[in-house]
């Protein structure tokens, strides 16, 4: 009975029932399910209940351990039928190849298995996460994140601006990106109820020796697509926003911000619910092993092969066990502040290697939160890192509408620490023995202890808002949050200028984007959608 509904079941997918059995512990199975029907009247649970459960999923095969999983249920309806759901959600052993017209299984094994393995749960991996789900129907997809919540750190500690694509090299993938991602960024939030809104942003000269400056930003702007960009007078800049006294600005009407945690856990959402995509938290992946995964043709079973894989092993963050364990055809790694290390572990390069700076922000208090009401920036100054402190309103979920002033720059001696004396001996050390760290701290000696002491001293990183904002007061500002930025340097202290993707590594079954900063946010849909042409391209994948 039961092996007469697998088939109906099976049959109705396009799953061959012969190959199941071929590869899989066909009596032990059978035997299990005979046990379980002849307590099925007690349990007021039926085999039709079962397959009806295992048939509302878009799973193309079921492993062993999902039917083991399914069978060691509670005696209740509703318990099977949700642990059904939940065991076929987590694995999808087909994956059509359109240029060969093989079904790729996986052979038997105890390890959660899926297509591909996204390492990383920021708003680059889960949006690439989203775009596979979208334009690979074939495809199941696994996001692995080491915190307990999608977008911790850098994703949900920024500015929160929607970038219009001003600052980045005409050419270059990052200018692209950016251009295309903000108008992508606006459709998504608008479409999925998300806070968003197109506050427009002022590039506000202080000085005629900035003033070339504004006019080099608006044909590079230009250059990149950027639209509306235009160079107005002090007069104006004081008649669009009273409180900002300059000289000049540059007005960008299509800057505007947005909740970029909100957004991440809506692409989250979205491959959860798609039926091939799960998110797994509190998975710190720190081995990578490459392993073979057996693909055989449903129509000729003799025709088996061997193709390279990925065992993806981790713990929970700062304990030692237990092992978890997800089996891969391909990985993809998108880690942020961790992106050199886990590219290393998974058979990248040492180098580029990450340089991380810290950001703290001041806000408004509630009364003085109008003191503007659009991005208000200063020129970008030289390095190669943030544009410098900043006047910006924004629209969190967790931390509300505030008026935010900042971020500084430090230099932060923790990949993840949010104070100027959180310290990690093996960040601090690796920071300390980058070599372009020392070359960049000699071109810009003014900069590196500048950020260091604005970062110690509420008066010296106010200072520099005044500059913008001459009636900005102490009292007027309180302390906010702060962000953890990844920066890429090369040995000679040079910002990398782009986003930076290393590939065909594991026998040709990994991708590790390297470099991803500012603006990763605004563009995360457009890198998400590089990343995929580039995995389809290394890894012979068609829409």
């Amino acid at each position: 009975h039961l092996s007469r509904e697998l088939a109906r079941h099976f049959d109705c997918y396009g799953i061959d029932i012969m190959h199941f059995s071929q590869h899989h512990d066909w009596d032990r199975l059978h035997n299990k399910g005979v046990s379980f029907r002849e307590q099925a009247d007690t349990k007021t649970m039926t085999l039709t209940s079962i397959c009806n459960a295992l048939a509302t999923t878009r799973a193309s095969g079921l492993p062993l351990w999902c039917m083991q999983q399914l069978f060691a249920a509670t005696p209740s309806s509703a318990a099977v039928v949700q642990r059904a759901h939940s065991a076929v959600r987590t694995y999808s052993a087909a994956s059509q190849l359109e240029d060969t017209k093989q079904v790729s299984r996986t052979t038997y094994t105890d390890y959660e298995q899926h297509d591909v393995c996204i390492v990383g749960g920021g708003i680059v991996g889960l949006a690439t996460a989203r775009e596979i789900i979208n334009r690979f129907p074939k495809l199941s997809v696994c996001v692995l994140e080491k915190e307990k919540a999608v977008a911790t750190h850098q994703t949900n500690h920024n500015s929160g601006v929607i970038h219009a694509g001003i600052y980045y090299e005409p050419g270059s993938t990052m200018a692209r990106c950016c251009v295309t991602g903000a108008k992508r960024m606006y459709e998504y939030c608008a479409a999925n109820s998300i806070p968003c809104e197109r506050v427009g942003k002022i590039i506000v000269a202080t000085s005629e020796a900035e003033v070339p400056i504004l006019h080099e930003l608006q044909k590079r702007g230009t250059a990149n697509g950027v639209e509306g960009l235009e160079v107005i007078s002090g007069e104006k800049v004081r008649e669009l926003e009273p409180n900002i006294h300059v000289t000049a600005g540059l007005l960008s009407p299509n800057t505007g911000i947005a909740d970029y945690a909100a957004v991440a856990r809506s692409f989250a959402g979205e491959v959860q619910n798609s039926g091939r995509g799960t998110v797994h938290l509190s998975f710190e992946a720190n081995e990578f092993t490459p392993t073979t995964i057996r693909t055989v043709n449903p129509s000729q079973p003799e025709e088996s092969r061997d193709v390279p894989g990925v065992v993806v092993s981790g713990v929970a963050p700062g304990q030692k066990g237990p092992k978890k364990h997800i089996q891969c055809r391909y990985l993809i790694t998108c880690c942020g502040l961790q992106s050199d290390r886990v590219a290393i572990a998974a058979g990248g390069d040492s180098k580029p290697k990450v340089l991380p700076f810290r950001g703290t922000y001041y806000q408004m208090k509630p009364e003085h939160k109008n003191i503007v009401t659009r991005n208000i920036y200063p020129v970008p100054g030289g390095g190669g890192i943030p544009v410098g402190v900043h006047f910006t309103p924004t629209l969190h979920t967790e931390r509300g509408q505030q008026m935010i002033i900042g971020p500084g720059a430090c230099l932060a001696f923790s990949r993840e620490g949010y104070s100027f004396f959180d310290l990690s001996f093996k960040d601090m050390v690796s920071t300390l023995t980058h070599r372009g760290l020392w070359s960049f701290a000699i071109r810009f000696p003014k900069l590196s202890i500048g950020e260091l002491y604005k970062d110690l001293n509420k008066a010296a990183f106010i200072a520099e808002a005044q500059k913008m904002a001459p009636g900005l007061t102490l009292d007027q500002c309180e302390e906010s949050f702060a962000g953890v930025m990844a920066q890429v340097f090369d040995d000679e202290g040079n910002a990398a200028k782009d986003f930076i993707f290393e590939r065909k590594l594991l026998n040709g079954t990994t991708l590790h984007v390297r470099n991803a900063p500012t603006p990763a946010c605004t563009a995360s849909m457009a890198i998400a959608e590089d990343i995929c042409d580039a995995a389809a391209e290394d890894f012979s994948w068609n829409s």
